[in-house]
């Protein structure tokens, strides 16, 4: 396969440090059982050699040694659910998470205007639920903010986005569904569902190449800061296309970048020698957006969601996959979504096998609204909940959106992250960067101050969901463990003033991506 990557990336090099490293730390928390923790780990191929306490016993002579004083070493953690370029872009523009009005959003658009003259602006992470005016800035005062540059800003959920006056009449949306009209019928610059796909891809097509470049390095430089050295990129058609999947799994990065394609072609993905699609496969969409998929109607609203796929045709690729032996992951977020994910698994393991089916190691990703019933079908097929804690720290609670939209009731069953747990479904934490930030310790975080006691997870797992989950979730047997002949891919952390482990050290597959010169100077 000739991939259509941007060639100003560069190419792939599996390459490991070539010197030994030992890495002595206060503490190495091993994940193995046989030696939970340490003090020493020595490096070399990209591998784990040797694990000890007293870092003279290393069998190695040769080698580089890096202290870690007041650190504790670990595995490296997983963000299993990601949007890389598109994180990138906010990360390196136009960042909204922390607007709280029109004109909040509306002042950044003029700062980052004023910072970077002549750039597309592109934005993301904005959400109007608490915002005093219910609604997002309109196409008219986007295209005043920016002086006529264009401007696409995407909500926080990935799933709606508002453009400039001039960009909307530009784009061609005037036949697309998704497109919001005032009380005349005119484009208000909100746009939805298909409406907001052609106009991301639109967009896309204006960025300059060098922009896409420096946001795939800016956001694989964060993560690895973070103690990050796996992420699930979920690329597709939308919003950034196959040259930039591509990118991504042709690049040298500092942290390893494990691809899922959205459509169903399996093709594709065999052409590009890899065993798993999905991610943003879609069997519905937001609880922001009213269109997950319930069971019954929304508290606000007059209608429950839609399904986004035939069931039918659902289990007919998901049947052509599994016989491949190829992972498919779906998002699925209602509870009606996920009863569809699990009748067509179930049907495809009655013509197939279930451990067929299992061997594959299908993920649901999201699996919020979760029925109670489905539960051990899920553990019985080998599900993976690939799930997202941050999101009730954000939209949990007592007037919060999921209350808004579904009712005291049921919001209260949303991420039901210990219920799954305790059914025997593995869990892998994601962040779906840029909804919200990647933050491996701010997820362990939130899973443990659930607004429900109930679905509240305790340190020891939750910390194990960001750290083997993903492992688990991509099929890997030879990372997550620090022990003899596993992967070398390892995080420092040292407590700051204010109680926050913040990273020293990264290493991805043996190579120090983060923190050599702060710790080893």
């Amino acid at each position: 396969m000739q991939a259509s990557a941007d060639r100003s990336e560069p190419p792939r090099a599996e390459r490991a440090a070539t010197q030994p490293v030992l890495l002595v730390a206060d503490r190495v928390r091993t994940l193995d059982p046989d030696r939970p923790t340490a003090r020493a780990v020595c490096c070399a191929g990209g591998r784990i050699t040797w694990v000890g306490d007293d870092p003279d016993d290393c069998p190695t002579r040769d080698v580089r040694r890096i202290d870690l004083d007041g650190a504790e070493l670990q595995p490296a953690f997983v963000d299993a659910h990601v949007h890389l370029t598109v994180t990138g872009l906010t990360l390196a523009g136009l960042d909204l998470h922390a607007c709280r009005t029109v004109e909040d959003c509306l002042a950044s658009v003029r700062a980052i205007a004023d910072v970077v003259p002549g750039h597309a602006i592109w934005g993301g992470g904005w959400d109007d639920f608490g915002w005093p005016e219910r609604r997002p800035p309109s196409a008219e005062e986007l295209a005043r903010a920016a002086e006529g540059r264009p401007v696409l800003l995407v909500r926080a959920d990935g799933h709606a986005a508002v453009i400039d006056r001039v960009t909307l009449d530009a784009a061609p949306l005037s036949r697309c569904d998704g497109v919001e009209r005032d009380a005349v019928g005119r484009p208000t610059g909100l746009l939805r569902r298909e409406a907001a796909e052609l106009a991301r891809s639109w967009f896309r097509a204006e960025l300059p190449r060098t922009q896409l470049t420096d946001a795939r390095r800016t956001v694989v430089d964060h993560a690895a800061s973070l103690g990050i050295s796996s992420v699930h990129e979920m690329g597709g058609p939308d919003p950034m296309g196959d040259d930039d999947f591509d990118a991504w799994l042709t690049g040298d990065w500092p942290v390893e970048v494990v691809g899922y394609w959205s459509e169903p072609d399996l093709d594709f993905v065999a052409a590009r020698g890899l065993t798993q699609v999905g991610g943003a496969l879609l069997l519905d969409g937001t609880v922001a957006g009213r269109s997950a998929a319930l069971e019954s109607a929304y508290a606000d609203g007059v209608d429950a969601g839609h399904l986004y796929q035939e069931t039918s045709e659902l289990t007919d690729f998901l049947a052509r996959a599994v016989r491949a032996r190829i992972q498919v992951a779906l998002h699925c977020i209602g509870d009606r979504a996920i009863r569809q994910a699990v009748e067509a698994l179930e049907s495809v393991a009655e013509v197939t096998s279930s451990t067929a089916v299992r061997h594959t190691r299908p993920r649901f990703e999201h699996c919020e609204l979760v029925p109670a019933a489905l539960l051990p079908r899920m553990a019985a097929l080998g599900v993976v909940a690939s799930v997202r804690p941050s999101f009730d720290a954000v939209w949990g609670g007592p007037g919060g959106l999921y209350e808004t939209r579904l009712g005291v009731g049921r919001s209260a069953g949303m991420n039901p992250l210990r219920a799954l747990s305790d059914a025997g479904v593995t869990l892998a934490f994601g962040s779906d960067a840029d909804v919200t930030p990647m933050d491996p310790w701010a997820a362990i975080g939130a899973a443990q101050r659930h607004h429900q006691v109930a679905a509240r997870l305790d340190p020891d797992t939750a910390w194990r969901a960001a750290v083997l989950g993903g492992r688990h979730a991509a099929r890997q047997h030879d990372a997550g463990v620090v022990r003899p002949g596993q992967r070398a891919d390892l995080a420092g952390f040292a407590i700051g003033g204010d109680g926050t482990p913040a990273c020293v050290l990264t290493v991805t597959r043996g190579r120090i991506v983060h923190g050599e010169q702060s710790v080893a100077g």
